[in-house]
């Protein structure tokens, strides 16, 4: 699914891991967190580093704008996502806030592939978002809670100034 099809739903691109991957339930306490597969570990130089490290960037800045004046949110995620995607995320982010809703945890991302072709790319996650999830804007408590093996797919462009910037967040179906 994509995130063009969760924007329609009204979520935000962290919010829509946490929406389409959850279970009613609040996070468990203290649970350790799930160990990426090996092929994660393995060593990215040259332009896959590059793009993991702009990925990982993404989700930092994503996670952290309910958090953030509302006036900052514009600037912080166009340096990190392409000008469509920090559209659709803006306009989700209101709809969250207009209803009450906010996201509270972290979100960790365990990429285990890179893709590189010309000016874009590819990164295959196994992103663990067990602690983290939808809560109440007013009272915080949680809402809704995320899963530990969540897939996705994150697809970068290469900007003209030289910097990598997420394009797309796809949840394809399938395991990892």
């Amino acid at each position: 699914m994509s995130l063009g099809r969760r924007a329609g739903a009204g979520v935000m691109v962290l919010a829509a891991v946490l929406a389409g991957c959850a279970t009613p339930a609040p996070p468990p306490p203290q649970a350790p967190a799930i160990s990426p597969p090996p092929q994660a570990q393995s060593h990215r130089d040259g332009a896959q580093a590059e793009v993991s490290e702009a990925y990982g960037r993404f989700w930092s800045v994503a996670q952290s704008l309910p958090q953030r004046p509302v006036e900052r949110w514009r600037p912080e995620l166009s340096t990190v996502a392409t000008s469509r995607l920090v559209d659709t995320m803006l306009a989700n982010l209101a709809r969250h806030r207009e209803r009450g809703i906010t996201v509270y945890g972290e979100i960790h991302p365990r990429i285990t592939d890179v893709r590189v072709e010309g000016s874009r790319a590819v990164v295959t996650d196994c992103q663990d978002a067990s602690r983290s999830g939808q809560a109440d804007a007013r009272t915080g408590d949680p809402r809704t809670v995320g899963i530990a093996r969540n897939l996705v797919a994150g697809t970068l462009e290469h900007t003209p100034e030289g910097s990598w910037r997420v394009a797309r967040i796809d949840y394809p179906d399938g395991d990892c």
